[in-house]
């Protein structure tokens, strides 16, 4: 890549956002926008780990407090008390499929459209969760988790923050990448050991991780 080339991508990327890259460099450019080019090929590695278990969470709780409450669109039911936070969850997805689908939907359809933030917020302790779902309920979805709830909802949210850098196409590079893929694969495992497994076998994430100190020598080609 020419000086002037280079020079367009950084324009591209913004001379603030590509700062971060070019201070983990010591100023060289060059390993710079080699690191920002494997920032993004880590993340797109993540995706599937990631995608897997918000899938898995949400699959695992909607089945259960179905069970529970006795219906599919169970955060309607009469004796469910979500916190304020969670009625407008609810509500911003109702409202979302009402105009995307003005001729009707379903409670799959709520179970897909229903953020993340709102399947881990379950796993919290507002308007008394811990014995509204948690000892009735959800303990019971996640299979060989002996602890408490709250260090189990603490992990769930310190990934959903992570999930929505990466969404939001913030930089990952300088986190403890290693250990945030075993804490993905470990929270799968409780939910679904076979897809856990699954994880571990055939993600990406080992290989670029391992790739990156010869992407940044220039020593393997960056893949875009």
């Amino acid at each position: 890549m020419t000086g002037t080339e280079a020079q367009g991508v950084i324009e591209a990327i913004s001379q603030q956002r590509f700062k971060p890259y070019l201070d983990d460099c010591k100023g060289d450019r060059d390993a710079a926008l080699r690191l920002y080019a494997w920032d993004g090929e880590i993340a797109r590695a993540f995706h599937g780990p990631l995608r897997d278990l918000e899938v898995s969470l949400r699959n695992r709780l909607h089945r259960q407090l179905v069970g529970r409450y006795g219906r599919d669109d169970w955060w309607h039911a009469p004796r469910v008390r979500l916190s304020r936070v969670s009625e407008n969850q609810v509500l911003d997805a109702e409202e979302g499929l009402q105009r995307k689908r003005p001729s009707g939907f379903g409670p799959d359809d709520m179970v897909a459209n229903l953020m993340f933030g709102f399947w881990v917020g379950l796993l919290g302790k507002s308007n008394n969760y811990e014995f509204q779902f948690w000892q009735p309920a959800l303990r019971h979805c996640f299979r060989g988790y002996v602890g408490r709830r709250s260090p189990l909802q603490r992990e769930f949210e310190s990934v959903r923050l992570f999930r929505n850098r990466i969404a939001h196409h913030e930089r990952i590079c300088h986190r403890r990448l290693e250990d945030d893929f075993r804490t993905v694969v470990e929270l799968t495992r409780y939910l679904s050991p076979e897809t856990a497994a699954r994880h571990e076998k055939y993600s990406q994430v080992p290989e670029v991780l391992a790739r990156r100190a010869r992407v940044l020598c220039g020593d393997e080609e960056i893949r875009l």
